[in-house]
């Protein structure tokens, strides 16, 4: 984040639109590297998604393409996700990636009544925080854990965005978008690459032995986000036959079963529905509650 800070506040709405914050999965697939088919008739999204072999050596551990073997490391400019760090690939039952853990400890002061953590666009963690109010005509400046000046909380820019309004430093996700932004100085309404960049979710290095099983991905809600974990098959998982309404040439694996369009399957993990809805993954929704 830049130094300089423009007093003037800048308050700009603006429609957001890409195929991964609009279409269901279309951000889980892009990020995997599988190339969209067009839907049919006036359809928006694609109808389904052809992917390349994601693990075809069960020796060895994948990340967008390039194989590594037991006990190299992912180099760090390659990952497009400040959160995962020094991620090395480990082969025993299974292949999978190990990261080295990135604690993000957000430090307050107790003697001041408001504080707003501040991110850099290229950090996991809060850099520092802006704490207290103007004072007369001058302003307060708190210094904690950054290395920048940061003025008082009154001394900020805000943006307003998708009816929000968010303080210099703040971070937000623009809706219909798979971007992650940092309301700056310079904040126009557009998704610069200054400010937002394309949110990574990590998938193959934190569940690299799961896309090799063909599990389902879980969201909470939307399908437009990151998933929260993966359902596998299990004894208890059943296929229950659906209508392939959409008439979709394209099916779906979960573990070695082959799923049409409309088809679902039941799992173990309670409030979660699962469905062959955007081929080829069986995809699952957890609601927030179950009565919902």
């Amino acid at each position: 984040m830049k130094v300089g800070i423009f007093f003037v506040a800048l308050c700009l709405g603006s429609a957001y639109s890409d195929m991964a914050g609009e279409c269901d999965m279309a951000g889980f697939y892009l990020e995997l590297g599988c190339k969209a088919v067009p839907g049919t008739g006036n359809a928006t999204c694609p109808d389904y998604f052809t992917c390349p072999d994601l693990h075809p050596d069960p020796k060895m551990c994948y990340y967008r393409g390039v194989a590594y073997a037991d006990g190299s490391t992912i180099p760090q400019t390659l990952i497009n996700n400040p959160c995962s760090q020094a991620c090395r690939c480990r082969v025993s039952a299974e292949s999978r990636f190990e990261c080295a853990a990135v604690d993000c400890v957000e430090v307050f002061d107790g003697d001041l009544q408001q504080c707003v953590n501040t991110y850099d666009l290229d950090s996991c963690c809060s850099t520092g925080n802006v704490c207290g109010e103007a004072k007369g005509k001058g302003l307060q400046i708190s210094i904690i854990n950054s290395s920048h000046c940061n003025f008082s909380i009154a001394g900020l820019k805000t943006c307003e965005v998708d009816g929000k309004t968010y303080r210099e430093g703040e971070s937000f996700e623009p809706k219909d978008t798979h971007k992650s932004c940092i309301c700056t100085g310079e904040w126009n309404g557009t998704l610069d690459a200054d400010y937002c960049r394309d949110i990574n979710c990590g998938i193959e290095i934190h569940y690299q032995e799961k896309l090799s099983e063909n599990c389902a991905p879980v969201f909470i809600g939307s399908k437009r986000g990151c998933p929260i974990s993966f359902s596998c098959p299990s004894p208890t998982s059943r296929v229950v036959r659906g209508n392939n309404l959409r008439g979709i040439n394209s099916q779906c694996l979960f573990g070695n079963v082959t799923l049409t369009v409309g088809d679902e399957v039941t799992v173990s993990e309670s409030c979660t529905k699962c469905i062959c809805d955007v081929p080829p993954f069986v995809t699952c929704t957890m609601k927030n509650a179950c009565n919902e």
